[in-house]
């Protein structure tokens, strides 16, 4: 069986709905904020009553950095408010290049969120794939997409390679453990992965955001929200402004419009007490010394196909790695997280702490 792109399975509910995108504040809790955007968008209507269902997290890094993965007591809270109505909850991601996903999945404290549902564990990378075409291009996706809607769960955030990091971008993940060989064309893999990936909804974990040098080493920033909509095209274009971003700066947000959702007609709905959109400026990540080499090295969308890792690349790769794990501790990037976990309102969650009620 080859999966191959088609138009989403839940076009007929975007269209009737609009493209809307519903914010609520976290402020006075993540587990009431999650639960009012997914009621206001009606999410019984999107996910079928007793149905499995896969939920895509991003766990980018295994160090523990507020802003770079996302949040657990996000993921608690949307299993706490879905799971009367739909069946199991399976949480999905991969490894990648530098990053170890079962090792982020302990060191972010999402594995005592998961015990405490009952959600199974999902390592992308350890799991069968199968192959899936769109638009000329071929690529692996985990076969547990194929079986059952995909709810999304990125965290916001800048990204070198892409602008911003929210609902496109964090399907990229779904791609075969090959993927830091489709760089050169990125916004066509992050393009084609959203078309044969039909997620059923994005819920955007806004609580604590990434500015800067993302997706990894970047800063932290307390933002205190979340959003959510049936249409990723709406969500990342919503979400750029809120970051102070031009939504047509990022490429997969406009070559995205009308193919995998649109902006045209967006409404963007705030909750009770949030009065008006959350507004920002992030600061703008820019490639660093690793990624400038390796684009080199790899080279540009001219190229006819992805690559392979060659010697240099396995030295580059070991180097990096060992770099960015050096840099946590010599930068004090394990210091900072100690002191936003021990000063933030969710800190007791980066413990391993359910949320008070």
């Amino acid at each position: 069986m080859v999966v191959r792109g088609a138009p989403s399975v839940y076009s007929t509910l975007r269209e009737r709905d609009g493209m809307k995108v519903f914010y609520a504040s976290t402020k006075t809790g993540v587990r009431g904020a999650v639960r009012e955007v997914l009621e206001a968008m009606d999410f019984r209507r999107l996910l079928l009553r007793k149905e499995d269902i896969l939920v895509k997290i991003n766990l980018t890094w295994d160090y523990l950095r507020p802003g770079v993965n996302t949040s657990p007591w996000v993921v608690e809270a949307f299993a706490e408010a879905v799971g009367d109505h739909v069946g199991r909850i399976y949480l999905g991601e991969s490894s990648q290049i530098l990053v170890d996903a079962g090792r982020a999945f302990r060191v972010t404290r999402m594995k005592e969120a998961a015990e405490r549902h009952g959600l199974s564990w999902q390592d992308f990378s350890k799991n069968r794939w199968v192959p899936a075409e769109a638009d000329g291009l071929s690529f692996g996706i985990p076969e547990i997409c194929t079986r059952m809607p995909v709810v999304s769960i990125p965290v916001v955030k800048t990204h070198y390679r892409s602008v911003i990091s929210v609902a496109l971008k964090h399907l990229y993940g779904c791609l075969d453990d090959n993927r830091h060989n489709y760089h050169y064309r990125l916004t066509d893999y992050v393009l084609a992965v959203n078309s044969v990936i039909p997620a059923a909804l994005t819920l955007a974990d806004g609580t604590f955001s990434l500015e800067g040098s993302g997706p990894k080493p970047g800063i932290p920033k307390q933002t205190d929200f979340v959003a959510a909509s049936a249409d990723r095209v709406a969500l990342d274009y919503s979400v750029s402004c809120v970051m102070g971003i031009d939504p047509l700066s990022v490429d997969t947000t406009v070559r995205g419009n009308g193919r995998v959702g649109t902006f045209e007609g967006l409404e963007e709905v705030c909750l009770p007490p949030m009065a008006h959109l959350p507004a920002f400026h992030f600061a703008q990540a820019v490639p660093n010394f690793v990624a400038r080499v390796e684009k080199v090295l790899r080279g540009g969308r001219r190229r006819k196909g992805p690559g392979t890792d060659g010697p240099l690349i396995g030295i580059m790769k070991y180097g990096a790695k060992r770099w960015y794990n050096l840099a946590y501790y010599l930068l004090g990037q394990n210091r900072q997280a100690g002191r936003i976990i021990g000063q933030s309102i969710y800190g007791p969650q980066w413990k391993g702490l359910p949320e008070q009620r």
